[in-house]
């Protein structure tokens, strides 16, 4: 059974672009384009890993982290931005991300990044 996905990306483009990548390496691919209302999509899907826009349009991406978190959802999350600043990377990580993936990537890196954090959930 393939792994599975959680995309939350309001750029229309990318969100077709990451789900298409994906789901050609096999994985399992539901997507969403807002923020709001995430958790319990995420809850109902029970993915492996959830893929996270920071900048969304109706809610900040790491507040829909902080929230999975006190929902004690513990899948991976990585959050996406072309946002590299240092702040910006600690605040991921102190709200519990797995790590980031940085605006624009090339589809080998997207994958590779998801390889990498569903990899870490496996080791104890």
């Amino acid at each position: 059974m393939a792994q599975r996905i959680f995309v939350v990306e309001d750029d229309p483009f990318l969100k077709e672009a990451v789900s298409l990548i994906l789901t050609h390496a096999h994985y399992d691919v539901t997507t969403t384009a807002v923020g709001r209302g995430a958790v319990d999509l995420i809850r109902r899907a029970r993915p492996h890993l959830v893929l996270l826009d920071i900048h969304l349009p109706d809610i900040n991406g790491l507040t829909v982290l902080r929230n999975l978190r006190s929902a004690g959802l513990s899948m991976a999350v990585v959050m996406m931005t072309a946002d590299n600043r240092p702040e910006t990377v600690r605040d991921v990580l102190a709200s519990g991300g797995n790590g980031y993936l940085l605006k624009p990537f090339e589809p080998q890196d997207l994958v590779a990044r998801v390889r990498r954090a569903l990899e870490g959930l496996a080791t104890p």
